[in-house]
C-alpha cells in the first residue's frame, strides 16, 4: 500500500496537552492500521512558541524523531535541546513535553506504542 502525502489526514490541535499555541498533525497511519499496538504515527509541526504541555504516559510510550528544527524537550522535569536526527523516548510511567522557541519550524515524527 502507498499513501500519497495529499491523502494523509491533516489536523490542528490547539493547546495540546495544555501546551502553548497549536500543533499541526499529519496522520501517517490510522489507529486501525496500527493493529491495536499503537495509537499514533504522525508528523507533528510546531511553529515558534508552540508546543505540547508536560504530560504522563501510562500503559504506553512515545517516540519522537526530529526531522528538522530545534526543540526544547522536557523529560521527567529535565529540559534539553533536541535537534535534527535526535530521538526521544518517553517510557511508560514517565512524563515529557516539547516546545519550539526558534523561528524555524520544528518537525517531528511521533509514534505512540501501547504496552
Amino acid at each position: 500500500m502507498i499513501r500519497k502525502n495529499i491523502e494523509c489526514k491533516q489536523s490542528v490541535k490547539v493547546a495540546m496537552r495544555d501546551g502553548d499555541g497549536q500543533v499541526e498533525l499529519t496522520e501517517l497511519a490510522t489507529k486501525e492500521e496500527l493493529m491495536e499496538k499503537g495509537r499514533l504515527f504522525s508528523i507533528l509541526t510546531f511553529k515558534k512558541d508552540c508546543g505540547i504541555g508536560i504530560h504522563d504516559h501510562v500503559g504506553e510510550q512515545e517516540y519522537f524523531y526530529v526531522i528538522s528544527g530545534k526543540g526544547h524537550y522536557t523529560d521527567d522535569g529535565v529540559e534539553s535541546i533536541i535537534e535534527k536526527g535526535d530521538v526521544t523516548i518517553c517510557f511508560d510511567g514517565h512524563s515529557h513535553g516539547i516546545v519550539n522557541r526558534e523561528e524555524e519550524d520544528l518537525v517531528v515524527l511521533a509514534s505512540i506504542l501501547l504496552k
